[in-house]
């Protein structure tokens, strides 16, 4: 029985197993070795996605603040030449940028003879990361105060 033993031990390959040819004269992967690689690449992009996502949110939120600060200063400019505030986007020279992702904000509320304007944006519909639901808003005052949000 001993003998049995060394005998099976001597005719297994140098690597381990009884047909298991070595991988250079085969010049392939084994099934093991594909699915450590898979599961490295699948961890990466588990990781990297939500960055490059969130990173895309900040990028839209941004451009609505920049969209809404240039309004601020435009209204502030129309209050102190006509000593009140504009009623749409079309009494300021505003036009939006190609290629936003947000609608031509509106003037949500006051303007007109008010003592504040709000303009308001919300997200196109699409295909971008922002919504129709997304809002951003600024608030104007004619004691130059202001305050600017967004609801996302």
């Amino acid at each position: 029985m001993f003998t049995f033993f060394l005998n099976r031990r001597q005719r297994t390959t140098p690597g381990g197993f009884h047909n298991q040819r070595r991988r250079t004269a085969q010049g392939g992967f084994t099934l093991i070795e594909l699915v450590v690689v898979l599961a490295v690449l699948g961890i990466l992009l588990a990781l990297a996605v939500p960055r490059y996502l969130g990173a895309r949110k900040r990028a839209y939120k941004s451009e609505a603040d920049h969209l809404l600060q240039e309004l601020k200063t435009l209204s502030w400019a129309y209050y102190h030449e006509h000593e009140f505030f504009p009623t749409a986007p079309a009494d300021i020279p505003f036009q939006m940028p190609a290629g936003a992702v947000w609608n031509t904000p509106i003037v949500a509320a006051g303007g007109g003879s008010d003592t504040f304007i709000t303009w308001t944006t919300s997200g196109l519909s699409g295909g971008a990361l922002v919504g129709p639901a997304d809002l951003c808003s600024v608030t104007l005052s004619t004691d130059g105060s202001a305050s600017q949000g967004c609801n996302f």
